[in-house]
């Protein structure tokens, strides 16, 4: 393999990367988008009803939206790239020559949303009086620029999971315009606006003194929100209607939960969402302070969800169909059979296996083809080879990894031939038995 593997040992590299992720999807999406379309509503209506005090709010929000997308929100971006660069390097090489031109323009979006962002903060003042429509135009772009970034941005993710016949054709627009794609899209939008009212709406309090302002907060939070929940419902739907066919039996595996515990969960979880959203059109500030916070958590919760699930169904997949997770492609697994996978690597001493190197060429091969999704004794324990082979002998082991996508679909075929078998085998087993040891 042509990059160096690297060991994030206990916590996990799939850990990691998916840490990183939803971190940084809350924040934009919460934030960024989500705040920043809350935010200007309320200039809005401040604006229409010449209301100072609400316009002062909304003043309050821009200058914590400035700061925390362009420093942790900029930061996590960055994080990502990181993370899966070091981890995933196939993956990251093979999205970057399929959509070059779509992650340069994303950039040059972010960088416009940035440029948005300070102005719109920085001009209030100026942008007074007869300049106020500026002020306003200029929030809206902002608005549309953090979206268009997740549209952007959306187009490559969702081609992981659905790329459509770009494996045919290797056409730039059968991979971005692929069938998960607008679903996709609306219900991230729309999650987006749910998480903003969850996130604001319990500092509502601290941040709107007066009685009356606070009211019509709260209708704004509100009509965003019934708007919201049913939208972001039927979009979730439509998406994993768009999912090929193997994707959508993993659905509820991928979330850790059973049928029954995953459809009462996420229904009960959006209808009381509405719920709160009908409270909120009321304008009235004496509801449920619980209902409150279990929306912001369980707006968290859902988002966070949907990018586990999102992560989880393509297996054995990082772009579906094309290459498998550990980043070795779908039409090299039979040339690593017969030829071997060390020799190919320059990042390997071991290129001919023996018994005095056998373990060592077993670990170097678990890096390779285990690592993004197992450990050897991580944090995730369903996915640690201590809980995994723990009493298997090394002969079972041998046994088990050639056929193991035969009995766990969600995971690749091994790439190598009999003797990376055995060599792999060996490592896992001398590697349970000391960590159970202990």
């Amino acid at each position: 393999m042509g990059f160096p593997t690297i060991d994030f040992g206990w916590l996990g590299n799939g850990n990691l990367i998916g840490m990183m992720a939803v971190l940084h999807v809350m924040i934009n999406h919460a934030v960024a988008i989500g705040g920043s379309i809350l935010m200007v509503s309320i200039e809005f209506v401040a604006v229409r009803q010449g209301n100072e005090r609400l316009e002062a709010f909304a003043r309050r929000l821009s200058k914590w939206i400035l700061m925390i997308t362009t420093t942790v929100g900029a930061m996590t971006g960055v994080g990502i790239w990181f993370t899966t660069t070091v981890i995933e390097p196939y993956a990251i090489g093979s999205l970057l020559r399929i959509f070059h031109w779509a992650w340069f323009t994303e950039w040059l979006v972010f960088v416009t949303e940035v440029v948005l962002i300070l102005v719109y903060y920085y001009t209030w003042d100026r942008w007074s009086g007869s300049k106020k429509k500026w002020h306003l135009r200029t929030g809206v772009a902002l608005c549309v620029a953090s979206w268009f970034t997740l549209v952007l941005i959306t187009g490559i993710l969702a081609a992981q999971i659905n790329p459509g016949n770009w494996v045919e054709t290797l056409s730039f627009w059968s991979a971005f315009f692929n069938p998960t794609w607008v679903p996709s899209t609306l219900f991230r939008t729309f999650a987006a606006i749910t998480l903003g009212v969850a996130l604001l709406t319990p500092i509502n309090r601290w941040f709107v003194k007066d009685e009356r302002d606070r009211h019509v907060v709260l209708k704004v939070y509100g009509k965003w929100l019934i708007a919201s929940v049913p939208l972001m419902l039927l979009f979730g739907v439509w998406y994993q209607h768009s999912l090929p066919e193997k994707a959508k039996t993993l659905v509820v595996w991928g979330s850790g939960m059973n049928d029954f515990t995953f459809n009462f969960v996420n229904m009960t979880g959006l209808v009381l969402m509405f719920v709160l959203g009908v409270l909120l059109l009321e304008g009235k500030s004496r509801f449920s302070a619980i209902l409150t916070v279990f929306t912001a958590l369980f707006s968290l919760m859902l988002l966070a969800e949907f990018e586990i699930v999102r992560e989880n169904i393509r297996k054995p997949y990082v772009v579906y169909n094309y290459m498998y997770a550990n980043g070795v492609l779908k039409s090299q697994v039979d040339t690593f059979r017969k030829e071997g996978m060390l020799v190919s690597s320059p990042f390997t001493s071991v290129k001919e296996i023996t018994e005095e190197n056998k373990i060592q060429a077993g670990e170097e091969l678990f890096r390779m083809q285990c690592i993004v999704c197992h450990s050897i004794d991580g944090v995730r324990r369903s996915r640690a080879m201590t809980v995994r082979t723990a009493g298997w002998t090394e002969e079972a082991i041998a046994a088990f990894i050639p056929h193991m996508n035969e009995a766990r679909p969600v995971m690749p075929p091994f790439a190598g031939t009999d003797a990376e078998v055995k060599a792999l085998a060996a490592y896992i087993h001398q590697m349970t038995a000391e960590q159970n040891a202990d």
